[in-house]
């Protein structure tokens, strides 16, 4: 764990003092055994991790520890040899408070890790980017971090309106070659915009019925959010 921490906090200082620094050859970590094990620690902390991918594995298949070391192990070579290809997102509605449904995206946990050391890899780089403004699925920010600030406008100046809106279906709508576009700006790693592509567009199962992805980021997919804030940082500049 203190290795990468270590390789985290090397990364964001790396782009916080070169902003147009692309990072190369970062995929070798996507594999690594160590980031997988925390990876893999992490996703079965989450209460997530009982409801099943299309897979049907849940966390009671890794109570064992034999089965998690050799999960890691095949994940690993998988990852390693560019034979890993992720799976289709199971569809589920979860309710919303005005009635409607909200559509998530259940991956296996086998993806779920992926996804997670990926998110360790790339988070410390893009957090770099960022707006202190931008509070939204960001890591160590709450609400009161976005309230502080409208209190103390309103309070202390002469600002009497607070605008509030919403993206339509923001998930929902996000062009791939416009994100694969934006996170080209920082990394220059082919494999791993593969990776992140081949997320993309891995498609939904819902029932029996298989749906091509060829917009949007799956809701319920732990890289979602940070792949959502980089394409909504083009807004904050």
């Amino acid at each position: 764990m203190d290795d990468i921490i270590r390789i985290q906090r090397y990364f964001a200082r790396k782009a916080e003092a070169q902003p147009d620094y692309r990072f190369r050859d970062i995929y070798s970590l996507v594999y690594k055994p160590s980031f997988l094990t925390v990876a893999l620690t992490q996703v079965l902390a989450n209460r997530g991790s009982r409801s099943a991918g299309v897979d049907g594995i849940t966390l009671a298949s890794f109570k064992d520890q034999e089965y998690r070391t050799q999960f890691i192990r095949k994940l690993s070579r998988q990852l390693k040899e560019k034979d890993f290809e992720p799976s289709p997102g199971r569809r589920v509605y979860i309710p919303k408070t005005d009635g409607k449904k909200r559509p998530l995206g259940i991956l296996t946990i086998r993806d779920r890790v992926v996804q997670m050391t990926l998110k360790m890899i790339l988070e410390p780089i893009f957090e770099m980017d960022f707006l202190n403004c931008s509070h939204g699925f960001r890591p160590g920010r709450r609400t009161m971090d976005c309230i502080a600030p409208i209190w103390r406008h309103t309070s202390n100046t002469k600002h009497y309106w607070i605008v509030e809106g919403d993206i339509s279906a923001c998930f929902d709508a996000v062009q791939h070659n416009v994100l694969v576009g934006l996170l080209r700006k920082r990394i220059a790693d082919r494999n791993t915009i593969q990776l992140i592509t081949a997320f993309l567009q891995a498609g939904i199962m819902e029932g029996q019925l298989f749906q091509k992805t060829t917009i949007g980021t799956q809701q319920g997919g732990i890289l979602s959010p940070l792949l959502a804030n980089v394409y909504l940082h083009q807004f904050d500049l």
